[in-house]
């Protein structure tokens, strides 16, 4: 996993064709408070990837290696975002009661 940048699925990638995104917030499922503005950079190749402020995101929730992230996009830039660790337990932040 890169601090500096996340890349997105493919997938993604081609499903917001045309209508890229270039500034998006993150968001925690559930009501935590914050949100994180982060940039989305495009390689040219079809890549698409989570840029500036993804670092600062990451290092919040306490995101680390082997960490199952789950981005729910909304279509309107906003992210949210779903933390589960290594044995697959979702953490829960402040009043996270969001299934």
């Amino acid at each position: 996993m890169s601090w500096e940048r996340l890349r997105l699925f493919q997938r993604f990638a081609s499903i917001v064709d045309g209508q890229e995104p270039h500034h998006v917030l993150l968001r925690v499922s559930g009501g935590a408070t914050g949100l994180w503005p982060a940039e989305v950079m495009f390689d040219g190749e079809g890549q698409m990837f989570l840029h500036n402020g993804w670092r600062r995101f990451a290092r919040s929730p306490a995101i680390d290696v082997g960490h199952f992230v789950v981005f729910k996009y909304d279509g309107h830039s906003d992210f949210r975002v779903k933390v589960f660790d290594k044995i697959m337990c979702r953490y829960h932040y402040h009043s996270d009661d969001d299934d």
